[in-house]
């Protein structure tokens, strides 16, 4: 299993005194450091934004690989996380990365739009590929990268960092081993409460897609990957459920697979009550039911194993515990996927060994999501492979006025209902974010973004102050809102909002 050992430990103190005939004495020392250096894959992040900050922390745990060069448009960010790792060279042109001799491979962190033309560009000066998903934007642009990787020789590995969490890895194992008996459902439930996300590629036409796009290759790659059956067959129904968003919020996936097999979807970023997301699968064998809960956590940092639940005819219930070495930096290495998914990819690469994760399985799922789309507007079912390339644009704005008929919101500031219960202190939709600024209740108060979404379609955004709340773990950024208590207004479930009359923050 990928990054099942310990945690790699690369000796560096060269001048360390050592007692005769030992192994590590200076010199040996120095020539097996040239060794592991040479070894080294020497990689560039393309793209500076939320994603980054998952893969970055990694690298000095890394043996593999070296971060060497950070990429993005926005130069003064990547000048700022290079600052922060240790980075020597920034670039925000990908042309001239790509030029770089240096660079042996990169991660195509960018938007889904641009993958294509990024991937390209990189393999025709010989970079090996690691692809964030979703692949593209469409089916075509799917095929771009799997034609320009396989054309110019170089290695493409998809980003499906869900394969690389090791409690997703023992469901592999038990699928696998056959005391399931033959698989004939499964289901995922994977919901949560951002109804809006700000400053994010997501929240443009451009993106290709909204919540389904987001998560759906995640999701549809796992069931296929556990149960060994593709995808023959897709319907749906999608709803845009706030209209402020230009893609959807709301996915309702039936999958039909190869030996009869059935899957079931339900995603949505506008489900409250919960302080995290739920990520539950269930997964249905003639034999047993196996039931997979990774909700209560955040992959990148827990400590926690996923709950992993084999129930059996007659009562049974067997519980599997993935258990915990005794070193806590290797429990955290351990359990990251982005660091399992970035050691297997330099692997790959200096064994010269299939990718784990493959150009052909990403385009697959995808295929299903852009089907999915195409059958929630048609009503109809639609088979794989689907190689035709939609108007996502124009197919969103027919959702969008479609469900835009059924769906109105008069929140203003004077009618906004009251609470059922008088809070003295605001809920979130997520835990509130540890920022390393000080705020009093006194003085500021914190809105999740469920109060933020409520008010915006009325109010236009224009009572909004926006500020970003940077995440202390260096994992991942947070957002939140701040506003005088002054300026407080209750919105349902406790919830407050700004009445300030300030713009959003759009930096």
């Amino acid at each position: 299993m990928c990054g099942g050992g310990r945690m790699p430990i690369i000796p560096t103190n060269t001048g360390r005194e050592t007692t005769p005939g030992s192994s590590w004495g200076p010199c040996r020392l120095r020539g097996r450091e040239r060794e592991e250096d040479m070894r080294r894959i020497k990689i560039a992040m393309l793209g500076c934004g939320g994603v980054a900050h998952l893969y970055l922390p990694v690298f000095k745990y890394l043996k593999e690989a070296q971060l060497v060069a950070l990429v993005d448009i926005d130069e003064g960010k990547a000048k700022h996380l290079a600052e922060r790792y240790g980075v020597e060279k920034v670039y925000s042109d990908v042309e001239e990365a790509a030029s770089d001799p240096e660079i042996d491979a990169v991660i195509v962190g960018t938007p889904p739009n641009l993958h294509a033309e990024h991937v390209e560009v990189c393999a025709s000066s010989g970079k090996h590929i690691l692809c964030e998903k979703p692949m593209a934007s469409t089916v075509g642009d799917c095929q771009r990268i799997i034609d320009a990787c396989r054309k110019n020789g170089v290695k493409l590995q998809m980003a499906h960092m869900k394969r690389f969490m090791r409690g997703n890895q023992m469901v592999k194992s038990i699928v696998d081993s056959g005391c399931m008996g033959k698989i004939f459902m499964a289901e995922c439930h994977w919901d949560c409460a951002v109804p809006h996300l700000i400053g994010t590629y997501r929240e443009t036409e451009e993106a290709g897609g909204g919540n389904l796009q987001d998560h759906g290759p995640h999701a549809f790659d796992l069931v296929r990957w556990w149960t060994g059956n593709d995808i023959l067959q897709v319907s749906a129904s999608i709803r845009i459920v706030h209209p402020q968003r230009p893609t959807e919020d709301t996915a309702v996936v039936v999958l039909e697979h190869e030996n009869g097999m059935v899957s079931f979807y339900h995603m949505t970023r506008v489900s409250y009550g919960r302080e995290h997301w739920q990520d539950l699968y269930r997964i249905y064998g003639t034999d047993a039911t196996l039931v997979v809960r990774n909700d209560h956590h955040f992959p990148t940092t827990s400590l926690e194993s996923p709950e992993i639940v084999l129930y059996r005819p007659g009562g049974c219930i067997q519980r599997y515990d993935l258990g915990h070495p005794w070193n806590l930096d290797d429990t955290v290495v351990q359990n990251n996927p982005f660091y399992n998914q970035l050691k297997a990819f330099c692997e790959c690469i200096l064994n010269d060994t299939e990718p784990r994760v493959t150009g052909e399985d990403g385009m697959h799922v995808m295929e299903a999501v852009i089907a999915a789309y195409v059958s929630s507007l048609k009503g109809i079912k639609v088979k794989l492979p689907f190689r035709e390339d939609v108007d996502l644009r124009k197919l969103f704005r027919e959702i969008k006025e479609r469900d835009g008929k059924n769906l109105k919101y008069d929140y203003t500031i004077d009618n906004l209902p009251k609470p059922a219960v008088s809070l003295k202190a605001p809920l979130y939709a997520f835990r509130p974010p540890r920022t390393k600024e000080k705020w009093s209740d006194e003085e500021h108060g914190m809105i999740g973004e469920a109060g933020y979404d409520a008010l915006t379609t009325s109010l236009k955004r224009s009572c909004i102050c926006r500020t970003r709340a940077a995440s202390t773990t260096g994992t991942s950024e947070r957002r939140s809102w701040r506003c005088k208590a002054e300026d407080r207004v209750e919105l349902p479930g406790g919830l407050y909002s700004p009445k300030s009359g300030q713009l959003p923050y759009e930096g």
